[in-house]
């Protein structure tokens, strides 16, 4: 890493702390503004109505609702500096120690299918340039053009009925069998086996936008002097689009691998929820359900850290991919 990059890195790290602290003053101000009584979803719409309104007072007094608005989010954010991102009304334990025990499934689930569909997008993105124009060409772009276009719950819906229900391949729910097998190889496979189809759903729709993407930069790169100067060598089509080309089309490709983070992570929500899958999206799903507003404040937190992490991490990789970037 150059001494321009490192300067680059340090500079987009100092910027961290003042945007997540803005992230902080809109999350909160939007739970603030939520309908939703704080009270009635930490005890339930039954209980408070039997509550005497006495008792609702020394409740709203513990929970600090009785204080004003800057006062809350002054205590809430001295908490979260100190590593006490609250209470989860729903399980009953601390927020960070429910996010970070959620986290792994997640960040599993999410790293097989963006790796899955960013692989198989360079690789199908490869096969179309190789015979562009071609019917296989034509075929590739509008199968992408459909998966793009389907939403995600429904092609969850659709593999679940066919490869779950239909043929029986793969395990509909859950993360692990019912039965959760102790030996570490039969371990490892039921794990397998059922992370298989939640992450194939996962990567249909990106795979569709990263060959989008692959494809066409790989197009505009074939243009160039460069390639054309190949050609009049004497290079094959094959020659020059691995030796030439394919690197110079990487550069937007990983630029839009850093900006769909968030909808990946978005996408993980729906997933998730429908799979059953013991992430933080169905984490996040529960929480919405329940009004848990600790819960869904530490979330927005974490996922935007996630994402400002993501894309300095693209920035990053396009820098070392292309030595021409230079950040002063």
């Amino acid at each position: 890493m150059d001494r321009s990059l490192a300067s680059f890195v340090v500079r987009r790290g100092l910027q961290i702390p003042p945007l997540l602290f803005g992230i902080s003053v809109l999350t909160f101000l939007i739970f603030y503004l939520s309908p939703v009584d704080p009270v009635v979803a930490y005890l339930g719409l039954t209980t408070v109505q039997k509550m005497p309104p006495e008792d609702l007072a020394k409740v709203e007094q513990q929970l600090g609702l009785d204080q004003p608005v800057h006062v809350r989010y002054l205590a809430w954010l001295e908490k979260i500096l100190q590593g006490d991102w609250g209470f989860s009304y729903i399980n009953k334990r601390p927020v960070m120690n429910v996010i970070l025990e959620r986290f792994p499934a997640t960040l599993l689930l999410t790293l097989t299918g963006y790796g899955l569909s960013a692989i198989l997008a360079l690789l199908l993105g490869l096969a179309s340039a190789l015979r562009a124009g071609s019917r296989f060409d034509a075929s590739l772009n509008g199968l992408s053009y459909l998966l793009y276009s389907m939403p995600t719950f429904l092609v969850a819906l659709l593999a679940m009925q066919v490869f779950s229900v239909w043929l029986g391949c793969f395990p509909s729910a859950r993360m692990v069998s019912v039965n959760e097998p102790v030996a570490f190889m039969p371990y490892v496979l039921d794990r397998m086996r059922h992370l298989i189809l939640p992450a194939c759903v996962l990567a249909v729709g990106h795979m569709a936008a990263f060959y989008a993407y692959f494809r066409s930069s790989l197009q505009e790169s074939m243009n160039e002097d460069y390639v054309l100067t190949a050609r009049a060598k004497g290079l094959t089509e094959r020659d020059i689009i691995l030796r030439h080309a394919l690197r110079n089309s990487l550069l937007p490709f990983i630029t839009q691998v850093g900006l769909i983070i968030p909808f990946l992570i978005g996408g993980s929500v729906v997933v998730e929820s429908i799979f059953a899958w013991p992430g933080i999206g169905k984490l996040a799903y529960d929480a919405a359900l329940r009004a848990d507003y600790m819960l869904l404040m530490g979330l927005t937190l974490f996922t935007s850290l996630l994402v400002i992490l993501g894309n300095l991490l693209a920035d990053v990789a396009y820098a070392l991919v292309d030595p021409r970037v230079k950040y002063g």
